[in-house]
């Protein structure tokens, strides 16, 4: 089994992640993760945006994304949710504490020098727009986390005219007769 836990979202090539998984897992192993998905942090990004700033983090995959590039690592039956979570601050410092810890910003226009004081500021002047009178003032930001998992299934044989099995995939079959009339 393996099983991870918010990690995908912060993959700049998620994709081969999903295969170096696929290949550590033997057969019949079980794949469990989370991961952010794109209607996370909305407000911030709607705040960015009025206030003419670049994206706050990359966009993030949808869940049905997620399930297509499970199957293209080898993955068979996945199975994809997702819930939204809003998350409340006390403090903008807080909730930047938080974000950090969440993972790191893989968009590709993303500032990459060191920002001064004034910019600081007006940071976490637009930090506070987020507060929410209905939450008792706490600032508020929503996530949206995915949940997936997928089996890895017994290797198939392709078939054609002409077919090669390797021998490690000819072992493996064997070990399994009742996977060889499915391959078949």
């Amino acid at each position: 089994m393996l099983w991870a836990n918010m990690l995908l979202h912060t993959s700049a090539h998620p994709q081969h992640l999903l295969k170096t998984w696929h290949q550590a897992l033997a057969v019949d192993g079980f794949l469990m993760f989370s991961c952010l998905g794109p209607d996370t942090l909305r407000e911030l990004r709607s705040a960015y945006a009025q206030r003419g700033w670049p994206e706050p983090a990359h966009e993030f995959t949808d869940m049905h994304d997620w399930g297509d590039m499970l199957m293209e690592a080898g993955f068979a039956e996945p199975v994809m949710d997702m819930e939204r979570i809003t998350l409340t601050y006390e403090t903008p410092e807080r909730m930047l504490a938080e974000l950090r810890e969440l993972g790191r910003n893989l968009h590709v226009q993303r500032f990459a020098g060191w920002r001064g004081r004034r910019w600081r500021a007006q940071l976490l002047e637009l930090l506070m727009t987020l507060a929410r009178p209905e939450e008792g003032g706490r600032l508020s930001l929503s996530f949206e986390i995915v949940y997936g998992h997928a089996l890895k299934p017994q290797p198939r044989a392709r078939l054609s005219a002409h077919t090669e099995i390797g021998l490690d995939q000819m072992r493996q079959m064997l070990r399994t007769p009742a996977g060889i009339s499915d391959k078949l």
